[in-house]
């Protein structure tokens, strides 16, 4: 049913209960798990852009996580995209095209409450760009 899974994921401690709740249905499943980790990019005028997170952490909490699928015998493999601020949710759509998922497993949460009600959530976002179930964890 879920052959390949996208776990969209952010730094925030809500992580965990998304890599876990996908974890139980990729092991359910035998679902092969792609870890994405989107990584802000803020636009700063005529300077250009800027990263808006560490590159080196951002990297480390994708392979933090493919680690923990592993540790319950999950297939997984991790990708680190870029994106304009508020632009994530087309980069794990994008994502999940390219993977062939048929399912993606997200957060609630991630945006603080006054910028999410500026932007709208980015799992909100998704909902509206994706053709592809999206297992939303509170």
């Amino acid at each position: 049913m879920f052959d390949k899974i996208v776990v969209a994921i952010d730094e925030s401690d809500h992580a965990k209960s998304v890599i876990a709740a996908a974890a139980d249905l990729a092991a359910k499943f035998g679902s092969e798990v792609r870890v994405l980790h989107v990584l802000e990019i803020g636009f700063v005028g005529k300077a250009g852009t800027v990263n808006l997170e560490d590159s080196e952490e951002t990297h480390k909490l994708v392979n933090d996580a493919v680690a923990a699928f592993e540790a319950k015998d999950v297939r997984a493999s991790g990708n680190v995209r870029a994106a304009l601020h508020g632009r994530v949710a087309a980069q794990i759509n994008d994502e999940a095209q390219h993977f062939g998922a048929n399912a993606i497993v997200t957060g609630t949460r991630g945006l603080g409450d006054f910028e999410g009600i500026l932007l709208g959530s980015t799992t909100h976002k998704l909902l509206h760009l994706t053709n592809l179930p999206v297992l939303v964890i509170p």
